[in-house]
């Protein structure tokens, strides 16, 4: 069994690290994984001495489930909260999905409940689908009750030696930040690509009253590692034409479609409804679901009210790295090149207590909202910005802003 060993200080270069290391004992913990753990839990989780800390993992994932995970990485990441000085419960789940009738199980509330900080790998445990999830989750928080809640997206050990995993948070914090801040509400917006999207509309005030834009992740209830997105942007008297060929993979595996399209899909967008869906055998589909949703949610099932973006600069996955392609989409969905909007955006009600989040992908796009120019032919603005250039100068020899990274 692998010893973990010392933990990588962060502030030395794995340059220097890795001339130290050359030769290692085959059980060993990959340098690249031990940056990333270390990572994780210093500036994503933000462990600290003496909590008790949860890990949450669910065991369809072992074999060939979409809650994609090995023991290794739970493994490499309990030894590394252990050494730190803290109690850990690792908690596996059994429990398959189903569709619009997914679970927050009890047992996973009484571990959180009795744990001070909870790490999940799970994909089917999200905040922003199971209502009930967030809700418990909001409500701990606030009440001072646990830490926020942590989503580990580097779940495998391949990952965890991978330059997307290695990127350093506060990094990612700061694109994060700094491109969140050039929303403003009031001001006009436009987003053309080249395969014919032309949207123009108003930013509206934060939908969610809790994370304006331009916060921070710690200021709300829960965090993402790697990071992932900025704030949902709400949008208002939005017309005209969106046209991609991707979508966010938790909801397309319900929809009955691969994430990646054989044909492009177009959505015609008139005073912020979606009024016609056109495309291949996708739209076709894309159109049945929503039909369904609208008996399920009513008429705000066409409501056409979001848009955001990603914002990791490596945020890309080999398919030795990760061979399931459900996963690999979660992942380049918070690439700093790709843009998306909510295709319809029904709310969710005591009937049906799930938010149907299902997005539109482009990766080529130019944005701009107001005078400012948030994207300019699929290149995020925000990765120029002197405060993240700062921050990027903080960790030589780590994968960052740089196309050729340094570790892989």
């Amino acid at each position: 069994m692998a010893v973990l060993e010392k933990p990588v200080a962060l502030e030395e270069n794995p340059l220097n690290l890795a001339e130290k290391r050359r030769y290692v004992a085959e059980d060993s913990i990959p340098l690249a994984a031990q940056i990333s753990i270390n990572d994780l839990l210093d500036h994503g989780a933000h462990v600290k001495p003496g909590q008790r800390v949860a890990l949450i993992s669910y065991i369809d994932g072992l074999y060939g489930g979409d809650n994609t995970v090995d023991h290794l990485a739970v493994h490499w990441i309990r030894r590394a909260i252990e050494e730190r000085g803290n109690q850990v419960e690792v908690l596996w789940v059994d429990e398959p999905p189903r569709a619009h009738a997914w679970k927050f199980p009890d047992q996973v509330r009484i571990v959180m409940e009795r744990n001070d900080l909870t790490i999940s790998t799970a994909l089917d445990l999200t905040m922003e689908e199971i209502i009930s999830f967030r809700q418990f989750v909001n409500k701990q928080v606030k009440a001072g009750k646990m830490a926020p809640f942590i989503r580990n997206f580097a779940t495998t050990a391949p990952l965890l030696c991978s330059t997307w995993a290695q990127t350093p948070q506060e990094l990612v914090s700061e694109i994060r930040l700094q491109a969140s801040l050039w929303i403003k509400p009031g001001e006009k917006y436009k987003l053309t690509d080249p395969n014919g999207t032309h949207l123009e509309g108003v930013i509206l005030p934060s939908p969610v009253p809790q994370m304006q834009y331009g916060t921070r992740r710690e200021e709300g209830t829960w965090i993402p590692w790697p990071e992932w997105v900025v704030p949902p942007i709400a949008l208002g008297e939005s017309s005209g034409i969106f046209v991609f060929d991707r979508m966010l993979s938790w909801w397309s595996r319900y929809i009955g479609i691969s994430p990646f399209f054989t044909k492009p899909v177009t959505l015609t967008i008139k005073d912020a409804r979606l009024v016609k869906i056109e495309g291949g055998d996708e739209a076709d589909a894309i159109r049945r679901f929503l039909a369904a949703m609208k008996e399920r949610c009513g008429e705000s099932t066409y409501n056409f009210d979001q848009l955001h973006w990603g914002v990791h600069p490596q945020a890309k996955i080999s398919p030795q790295q990760c061979p399931s392609v459900l996963y690999r989409r979660i992942i380049d969905h918070s690439h700093s090149s790709n843009v998306h909007v909510h295709v319809g955006s029904p709310e969710p009600t005591p009937q049906y207590p799930y938010w149907a989040h299902v997005t539109g992908d482009v990766r080529n796009a130019t944005l701009s909202i107001g005078e400012q120019m948030i994207y300019k032919d699929g290149h995020l603005m925000a990765l120029e910005h002197p405060a993240v250039l700062a921050v990027a100068a903080k960790y030589p020899g780590r994968p960052g802003l740089d196309p050729e990274p340094f570790l892989g």
